[in-house]
């Protein structure tokens, strides 16, 4: 899918997308990876274009508005003239599409001007590799799946949650604090710490189960 933005400098350009919502049945089943797989999938079938090529393989993700669940995002942003072509001969001939709010914030903040913009954007990719941790993490730490929801450093920073049923209280900076308290008493600050690491790998101990080390896993 493409829908043409135009950039805070002005640059005509476009946002190639590719969306995909589960609820919490298909996430359970299958897990988010496979979800955040679909969509890169279905954003790299588009292979003609250079900035789908080179994109970093990132996923964004927010709640679903409808229910317990998540939305993942695979967007790519795009100057070239051919895919500006497409995307303006598309909305002349059936208007722009409404429902690419995310879409059209998501291209504003990656060319932001000043520093404080430039300090957003930096803020907002920390948030979708948060986010990635906090899944690994829900799979081995019962603390972790009981105090956050999926998609809650992203929906947190750029104020896009939605409503959903059971989470409408849900409180980011007092999850965080139970968490740390949890760990502390646990004595597995490390895991604390991997929310915040900079891939899912640098501190992969802190990412399996109880009793577990990549030693003692590699050996088995």
């Amino acid at each position: 899918m493409l829908t043409s933005v135009t950039l805070p400098d002005g640059t005509a350009a476009v946002v190639h997308t590719a969306c995909l919502g589960w609820g919490e049945v298909n996430i359970e089943r299958y897990g988010l990876a496979a979800l955040y797989r679909i969509a890169l999938d279905e954003l790299n079938a588009d292979a003609t274009c250079p900035a789908v090529r080179e994109h970093d393989g990132s996923v964004l993700v927010e709640s679903l508005p409808s229910g317990p669940g998540v939305r993942a995002y695979a967007l790519a942003l795009c100057t070239a003239p051919k895919c500006r072509a497409a995307a303006e001969s598309y909305e002349k001939k059936y208007g722009p599409h409404p429902d690419m709010d995310f879409e059209r914030t998501w291209a504003g903040k990656q060319t932001a001007g000043d520093q404080d913009d430039r300090d957003m954007v930096q803020e907002y990719r920390s948030a979708e590799i948060q986010d990635v941790n906090l899944h690994w993490l829900q799979q081995t730490d019962p603390d972790a799946a009981r105090l956050f929801r999926p998609g809650c450093f992203t929906d947190s920073l750029l104020n896009l949650a939605h409503p959903v049923p059971g989470h409408e209280g849900f409180d980011l900076g007092k999850a965080l604090e139970l968490y740390v308290a949890a760990k502390r008493d646990e004595g597995r600050m490390d895991r604390y710490g991997a929310l915040f690491a900079g891939t899912a790998d640098y501190q992969w101990d802190a990412f399996l189960p109880a009793g577990a080390t990549t030693e003692t896993e590699a050996a088995r």
